[in-house]
């Protein structure tokens, strides 16, 4: 075989290499193309259900508002109770202060007077002393 023929062979070589090297290309962009298509598939699929999710969430969303509201009427409510609660503390304490400043027993000048709104001042103290809220011995007003 001479150089024309080695030449030949070489360029038929170089050919066949090239040729399969294309068919490979193809082959693969032919993948590719048909995984991109399925791909299109699954996102035109999971496309529709975009509207139900975003109907989910604004619902979602007016319910956690709702909710929010409601909590802060509740927390509303719960400042007024707890102001009623502190007013009606202070007439209690109001009114068992005057009841003690026209009781005789009661020494209300005293420096550990505090009114008690639980002790009866009609009753005698359970010990006997006879002393009631303030007057611990004291000498009782007249």
């Amino acid at each position: 075989m001479g150089t024309t023929g080695w030449i030949i062979v070489v360029v038929v070589v170089l050919v066949a290499v090239a040729l399969a090297a294309w068919l490979v290309t193809q082959q693969r962009k032919k993948k590719q193309h048909q995984h991109a298509e399925h791909l299109r598939e699954e996102a035109h699929t999971h496309a529709s259900e975009i509207p139900e999710a975003q109907v989910r969430a604004q619902e979602t969303a007016a319910q956690a508002e709702r909710a929010r509201l409601e909590a802060e009427r509740a927390q509303q409510e719960a400042r007024e109770a707890e102001v009623a609660a502190t007013q009606q503390q202070a007439v209690t304490e109001d009114k068992m202060r005057t009841a003690d400043a026209v009781d005789p027993r009661v020494d209300t000048s005293s420096t550990d007077y505090t009114p008690d709104p639980s002790t009866d001042a009609s009753t005698p103290p359970a010990d006997g002393s006879g002393r009631h809220r303030g007057d611990a011995g004291e000498t009782p007003r007249t």
